[in-house]
């Protein structure tokens, strides 16, 4: 049985930098990203600057895009079966709830059915968890505990029956430990941890990319992160890519 790649990469942006600073990372991330047609970040609300020129480069390179509350999704068009499009936010926590200066906890969702019949339908959630919640003693670690919670939830509807269903982000949790990891021992496991190439995305290995436990048709093929030498932005993570490797549908030709 046949397998298709399926290319993401995502961007954890700065809200504190100025508006060329913004436009600078977000033109280079699509102009450079041609290749991995689902985009995800966080930090694009209208305080930083950068959700007008997402947009821009969104309609310009032809992605679907969607925000919630900060964080965005991209996806090239050219992967994406045309009125297929659906998008959702899933709510965690009120900022009245989060300690330190952040918005409401709430993440985007995008599903769409693939324009290789063969793939089928993806589910794609982009994330960001508070900081100060990355040990029991920390004041957001229930928060992010329930962050982690809503992702299952939300990966076990969205990636039921032959649909697949994925979660991108800033964890701001470390990737490579046990009991105190992203997921919190539920359904979902990084590209990283699958791979065992825990990599430094600026702060540690804090962002990438997941996969839904249920989902037998997905396997991580690459991680791979970017730092300034390589891929050099203003904001103050690395640019992470990975590729997925997805069986075909059985009886899709």
């Amino acid at each position: 049985m046949g397998v298709t790649p399926l290319r993401m990469q995502h961007s954890s942006l700065q809200v504190q930098d100025s508006a060329p600073q913004n436009r600078y990372d977000v033109e280079k991330i699509f102009a450079k990203g041609t290749e991995y047609p689902i985009k995800t970040g966080t930090e694009s609300g209208p305080e930083s600057h950068n959700d007008e020129v997402i947009r821009e480069c969104a309609q310009d390179y032809k992605h679907a895009v969607h925000f919630a509350y900060g964080n965005w999704i991209a996806v090239d068009r050219k992967i994406v079966k045309p009125n297929s499009v659906k998008k959702g936010q899933v709510w965690v926590a009120s900022n009245k709830e989060v300690v330190g200066k952040m918005h409401h906890r709430v993440f985007a969702t995008l599903t769409f059915t693939h324009a290789d019949p063969r793939v089928g339908r993806i589910a794609q959630a982009a994330c960001h968890y508070p900081t100060k919640g990355h040990k029991p003693s920390d004041p957001n670690w229930d928060i992010n505990r329930r962050y982690s919670l809503r992702i299952e939830q939300w990966m076990k509807s969205a990636g039921r029956g032959q649909a697949l269903a994925f979660a991108n982000g800033d964890f701001n949790m470390l990737d490579n430990t046990n009991k105190e990891d992203w997921s919190f021992g539920r359904d979902f496991t990084s590209m990283a941890d699958e791979l065992k190439a825990w990599q430094n995305t600026g702060h540690g290995p804090i962002d990438g990319f997941c996969s839904y436990d249920h989902d037998g048709r997905v396997k991580a093929k690459r991680f791979n992160v970017l730092d300034d030498k390589e891929f050099n932005l203003f904001t103050d993570h690395y640019l992470c890519r990975g590729v997925w490797e997805i069986t075909h549908l059985k009886g899709k030709s």
